[in-house]
C-alpha cells in the first residue's frame, strides 16, 4: 500500500498516535503519514469533505449516521510534573491542592480543558492558571522550566519525553464525551483510508 495517510488528532487525547503509526508503517513501509493536531469541529469536517483520511477526535459533536466510528477507551486524567521541581512522593495531591499549584492549560475553546474546568467547577474550586497555549509541547517546555504542573491525559506517552517527567493519576478523572476513531460513511471513501481504518480498530481492539 502507498500513499499519504492524513489523520487529525485532538490535542491531549488519551492515546500516544505512535501506537496507531507504527505498526502501520512496519507493515506498509512505503506509506507515508500526515499527523495533525485539531479540534474536534476541525476533525469532523476535514473527515467530511475528504480533506482528511481518518480522525481522532471526540463525539459530542459528531452526526453518527455520516460516519464510521471505532470507540476508545475513555481518557483519564493526571498530573504531569518535573521532579526537579515539584515533588508528590506523598501521591497524587487531591482536587483542593490541585487548585493551588501553578497549571499549565491548552487555550480556551479546547474540548479537553472545558472538561478540567468542569472537573474544578464540580467541586467548587477554581483552578490557578498561569500558562496556556495551543501547542502541547510548549505545555511540556513550561512543565520541565518549573512554570506549572499539568492535568494531562494517562496513556498519551508524554511522561516518556524525559526522565524528569512524571504523571500520577488523579482519581475521579476523565472528559465526558467519547473519543473515537472516525472515517468518512458516504462514497467516495479511498482505499487507503478503509485499510489504515480496519487495521486501526484491530490494533485498538
Amino acid at each position: 500500500m502507498v500513499g499519504q495517510l492524513r489523520v487529525g488528532m485532538v490535542p491531549l487525547a488519551s492515546l500516544n498516535p505512535m501506537q496507531l503509526i507504527k505498526p502501520l508503517a512496519e507493515k506498509y513501509p512505503a506509506l507515508q503519514f500526515s499527523l495533525l493536531s485539531m479540534t474536534s469541529e476541525q476533525i469532523i469536517d476535514g473527515v467530511s469533505r475528504n480533506q482528511l483520511d481518518l480522525g481522532i477526535c471526540y463525539l459530542q459533536h459528531l452526526d453518527e449516521g455520516q460516519f464510521k466510528i471505532a470507540r476508545l477507551p475513555q481518557t483519564r486524567m493526571g498530573l504531569l510534573h518535573d521532579k526537579r521541581h515539584f515533588d508528590f512522593s506523598a501521591g497524587t495531591p487531591g482536587w483542593e491542592t490541585l487548585a493551588t499549584l501553578p497549571l499549565g492549560f491548552l487555550t480556551k475553546g479546547m474540548y479537553y480543558r472545558e472538561s478540567i474546568e468542569i472537573s474544578f467547577k464540580a467541586k467548587g474550586l477554581t483552578p490557578r492558571y498561569v500558562f496556556e497555549s495551543d501547542s502541547t509541547f510548549q505545555i511540556i517546555q513550561a512543565v520541565q522550566a518549573g512554570i506549572c504542573c499539568a492535568i494531562m491525559p494517562l496513556n498519551n506517552g508524554l511522561e516518556a519525553l524525559s526522565d524528569n517527567l512524571e504523571i500520577l493519576p488523579i482519581a475521579e478523572t476523565h472528559v465526558d464525551s467519547q473519543l473515537a476513531l472516525i472515517m468518512r460513511q458516504q462514497e467516495p471513501v479511498s482505499t487507503l483510508a478503509e485499510k489504515c481504518f480496519a487495521e486501526a480498530q484491530g490494533i485498538f481492539g
